[in-house]
């Protein structure tokens, strides 16, 4: 079998590294056993998303340019050596060394296994069904946290660093499943230049392509509004009387509701069109901050659901909106370089919301993100509804 497989295989991919035994109880894990602030845990994040940021666009260039399994079997290398360096970790600074392994990781990661799969279904005559299977490939990887978290707290009460013990068997499996992935045969164009193409890489999104600049926009603001809340959910449940117990399983429900509206998106985008569907993911991530942030009940944590279902219904949408106006030999670099926008901004936003938290707490921190989050969201919902589909891009740039 060749390519017609790697659809399946990323899959796969996707399930081994979103089964994060670790981080259903990771905030505690930080809090509880090592005693970090708030501050502290975000700067951690930070750093991952700082490493990651940096790494970002060169390890899309990269990936676009020595292949795409290549570049996923070092991501699963070093997957497994920063899960390790985290199981011996004693202290914030080998943390931080840990979270810069895990970021190079992530970065070589983030792009290409969406750019295979792209050029995977092209290659098979399928593309028109990339958000169907980019809806599975979210679908079986936040199905697979989900599992994950559930067996985090039971690990957690055996042993703190347990989940971590079991995270590097994962990426041994990881490693395997990279191995069998098939390369698919596209056009890499000749590059004279790696600075100057990255370059005019970044040149074209900010001048040349209006509808792939917006759509990275809108991506870029609706991430943020789901990840801000990863790293408050835990500590929110907690204070409101939630038993530690039980943070495995709401971590794990998140994901499931995540997974479900990723296997929706597509019929969602189908039945009522894009832009409908996008008002109402900025809606869902709306009512959801609302509802965490003026409840005080141990159940408010509830409301955290409507913000990953908003997460898994509007990813797949985007995601193929995105892969339209990107060239082929050129997949894995423009999403770097979104993902490099995300990851910048995270690294100044992280800390602050960290600093605000320990200062105000999380619900004044909860309602003031999501009124920055609903309002981005809907200028860039505007911004899309108002900008033309251009023709396809071309490569930004080629050697003569």
């Amino acid at each position: 079998m060749g390519v017609e497989r790697n659809p399946a295989l990323v899959c796969a991919f996707r399930a081994i590294q979103m089964s994060l035994f670790p981080i259903a109880i990771i905030t505690i894990f930080w809090q509880h056993d090592l005693g970090f602030d708030m501050v502290e845990i975000f700067t951690l994040q930070a750093i991952l998303a700082g490493t990651t940021g940096l790494l970002e666009f060169p390890s899309g260039f990269i990936a676009d340019r020595i292949g795409y399994r290549p570049t996923l079997l070092i991501a699963s290398a070093c997957n497994l050596v920063g899960w390790t360096v985290y199981l011996f970790s004693p202290d914030f600074w080998t943390l931080a060394a840990a979270e810069v392994i895990l970021g190079l990781g992530l970065s070589l990661i983030s792009g290409t296994d969406a750019a295979l799969l792209y050029e995977s279904l092209a290659e098979s005559g399928d593309e028109a069904r990339f958000t169907v299977w980019s809806g599975r490939v979210r679908f079986f990887g936040q199905s697979a946290e989900g599992s994950a978290a559930l067996a985090a707290g039971l690990l957690y009460a055996v042993s703190p660093r347990a989940p971590f013990v079991l995270e590097i068997a994962i990426w041994v499996a990881g490693l395997i499943v990279a191995w069998k992935l098939v390369e698919p045969r596209r056009h890499r164009p000749v590059v004279a230049s790696a600075v100057r193409h990255m370059a005019g890489v970044f040149g074209r999104i900010l001048r040349g392509a209006p509808r792939l600049r917006v759509v990275m926009f809108l991506t870029v603001v609706l991430s943020m509004t789901t990840f801000v809340p990863v790293w408050i959910i835990q500590i929110y449940a907690e204070k409101a009387g939630v038993s530690v117990t039980w943070l495995g399983p709401i971590w794990a429900i998140a994901n499931y509701v995540v997974a479900i509206g990723s296997l929706g998106s597509a019929r969602l985008g189908a039945a009522v069109g894009l832009m409908p569907a996008l008002l109402g993911c900025i809606a869902l991530g709306t009512a959801g901050f609302l509802g965490l942030g003026l409840t005080t009940a141990w159940w408010g944590f509830a409301f955290y659901f409507l913000i990953t279902l908003m997460r898994g219904l509007n990813a797949p949408l985007l995601g193929h909106e995105e892969q339209r106006w990107i060239p082929s030999g050129e997949r894995a670099t423009f999403i770097s370089a979104r993902n490099l926008v995300f990851r910048g901004l995270f690294v100044v936003i992280g800390p602050t919301v960290g600093w605000a938290i320990d200062r105000s707490g999380e619900h004044t921190v909860l309602l003031a993100t999501g009124a920055v989050a609903a309002g981005l969201g809907f200028v860039g919902w505007l911004w899309l509804l108002r900008t033309p589909e251009p023709a396809m891009l071309q490569p930004a740039d080629r050697a003569p």
